[in-house]
């Protein structure tokens, strides 16, 4: 974390110039590649990669301030709803680069959990294994599946890999990778470990459990509701659930 205040940069606008900088690596790429330029493609994808390692830490940098000022707010909400969102901005920011993603999201699960810093996990993950897998033949598979007590969220790759000695050091290490650090943070909040699978060429694979919301304590109500200063009609989603032995509604 100490790396982004040593560049004596404020970074919300290196997290600002990042962001363009990809947007514009993006759109050369398939420029590039529209006019068949394939090794000038190449080039603009590889940096376009550095741009998004560069950004994740930027944004670690922000996200582990939450957790030191203890900020981290957990609540009941739709995780597989956040899944399909946070799936579809990946879709957005990789679309230059040849990496197959594929997403297994199961319907209607609720955890309790703060969905920001869920969000950011979830993300050091999928961008964890971009930098780990060839670009050409890279595999990815993000997935969420209920379980009886929590919600296993894993993201699956093809890449270099690691023996479980050194994924452990670099989990618990003191100036360890800084999206560990914030995965680690995470688990930590919810009172959980991440479960991982890996050897030195085989790939890797990482869950995260998530405490579901209790079932009979939640119904989901969906309607279409007219908005008051449009007009028009959007779909909003009522929670009921229970709280010290009280509805609460969100």
């Amino acid at each position: 974390m100490n790396d982004i205040e040593n560049t004596g940069i404020n970074p919300a606008i290196l997290s600002e110039f990042l962001t363009r900088a990809l947007a514009i690596d993006q759109e050369l790429h398939y420029r590039l590649e529209s006019a068949d330029m394939i090794e000038e493609a190449r080039l603009v994808r590889e940096q376009a990669r550095c741009c998004l390692r560069s950004l994740a830490q930027v944004q670690n940098y922000f996200e582990a301030s939450v957790y030191r000022d203890g900020k981290v707010r957990p609540t009941v909400f739709n995780l597989s709803e956040l899944m399909e969102d946070i799936a579809s901005a990946v879709r957005s920011r990789t679309r230059s680069i040849r990496i197959e993603i594929t997403y297994d999201i199961e319907k209607g699960v609720f955890c309790l959990a703060d969905p920001d810093r869920l969000s950011v996990c979830v993300v050091n993950l999928i961008v964890n294994a971009l930098q780990n897998v060839d670009q050409d033949e890279g595999k990815i598979k993000i997935s969420l599946k209920r379980q009886p007590d929590c919600a296993n969220i894993s993201v699956i790759d093809n890449g270099y890999g690691m023996t479980n000695g050194e994924l452990s050091e670099r989990l618990y290490r003191d100036g360890g990778s800084q999206g560990l650090d914030i995965l680690r943070m995470f688990c930590e909040s919810v009172g959980t470990k991440p479960l991982t699978e890996t050897t030195e060429n085989g790939g890797f694979s990482i869950t995260v459990k998530v405490p579901l919301a209790p079932p009979s304590d939640v119904i989901e109500l969906r309607a279409d509701v007219e908005h008051i200063k449009t007009g028009t009609m959007a779909p909003y989603t009522l929670l009921i659930y229970k709280y010290d032995g009280a509805s609460a509604i969100l």
